[in-house]
């Protein structure tokens, strides 16, 4: 038997990494005692319905600072009361307060990555603040490569990469071939994102007489971004024909009514938004960084662009709705090929490897 494991996520904001880690706290909770750690009035916490139905004791800490006393101390207090022996965190700023809660401790301690770090944490406060960690996982090669690159491994740690894993349908009603282009952005509403990009792109339908719609679906976590995108809007001639739906529950509904995804979007991990597009079959158009290339070497049918633009956007977007009867035909390969890759018991499995 494996022993108790507890999953840390102490963001504040709905992303990628947070769903991440509730995903991956359901899952090892089939199979292994689950606890969670979150920050309170954190999404993943303000939302109980991401633990309803599975055996997760939740715990809630408050904190004003990364490095703080009081999260030390409750983080710490939790993992001897509830005798934890494994510990898995996705995040990073919080770093400096898990080594001091885990100091002297007899725990298992993995980090996640999921998102490209750019400066290099390889000096002597970071070495001692990551000298406790046993496995660092990157979601795809090029986390893995990045972690190696980036952070400062202990000589008894282990770096590997497990792909994320999504419970996708088996089967998929795809949208039919009408000659209109829907086209779909999952993704909280940021700059880093790319919504603005997207919006700019389309203008290339428009010239082309294309008919089109795209719905943004997402958070919108940056209200001034998303007031200049209302602004930029106003005067454009399709404007009508682009929706934010805000965060939606029923992602299912949204691609399977699309044909394209679009995230123009840098420094991301394997997405889940991707992988999820992939699953039911949509053709995904995003920008060449990070790990976008392993998806091609996993044989999926996608595009990625010639140069990070909206000039190279526009020029894919323009080809693939030109051709969307075979384009669609060709992606939905994408289905089958995402429930073999992106399967939830093998995720499940090659982290209950690394437990102990």
């Amino acid at each position: 038997m494996k022993k108790r494991t507890v999953v840390i996520c102490l963001s504040r904001v709905n992303g990628g990494m947070e769903l991440a880690s509730v995903k991956l706290a359901r899952l090892l909770s089939e199979d292994v005692e689950v606890e969670f750690i979150g920050r309170s009035g954190s999404f993943i916490l303000e939302r109980p319905e991401h633990f309803q139905g599975y055996n997760i004791r939740v715990h809630e800490v408050a904190f004003r600072s990364n490095l703080s006393v009081k999260l030390i101390r409750s983080i710490r207090k939790i993992l001897i009361e509830r005798e934890i022996k494994n510990i898995i965190f996705l995040g990073a700023s919080e770093m400096k307060s898990l080594y001091f809660a885990t100091l002297g401790l007899d725990v298992n301690f993995i980090i996640r990555q999921g998102s490209k770090k750019t400066t290099p944490k390889k000096d002597f406060f970071h070495k001692l603040f990551y000298s406790n960690v046993n496995h660092f996982v990157g979601n795809c090669e090029f986390m893995k490569q990045n972690i190696l690159d980036i952070l400062p491994i202990p000589t008894k740690a282990n770096v590997s990469r497990i792909y994320a894993s999504l419970q996708l349908p088996t089967e998929v009603e795809y949208k039919k071939y009408n000659g209109h282009v829907s086209i779909v952005s999952v993704g909280r509403v940021h700059p880093g994102k790319g919504q603005i990009d997207v919006i700019k792109a389309c203008s290339i339908l428009h010239e082309n007489s294309i008919a089109f719609d795209v719905k943004f679906l997402g958070d919108i976590q940056d209200k001034e971004y998303f007031q200049q995108m209302n602004k930029f809007m106003e005067s454009l001639p399709y404007k009508d024909s682009i929706e934010f739906v805000g965060y939606t529950a029923n992602i299912k509904k949204y691609l399977q009514e699309s044909d394209v995804f679009i995230l123009p979007s840098l420094g991301e991990g394997m997405s889940n938004a991707i992988i999820e597009a992939l699953g039911y079959g949509l053709i995904p158009i995003i920008y060449n960084d990070t790990s976008s290339p392993e998806f091609v070497s996993l044989g999926f049918h996608l595009y990625l662009t010639d140069a990070n633009t909206v000039a190279s956007l526009k020029k894919d977007l323009l080809y693939v709705a030109q051709n969307l009867e075979a384009q669609k035909q060709k992606a939905q390969h994408n289905h089958q090929r995402a429930l073999d890759v992106f399967s939830p018991a093998r995720e499940k499995e090659e982290y209950i490897q690394l437990l102990v």
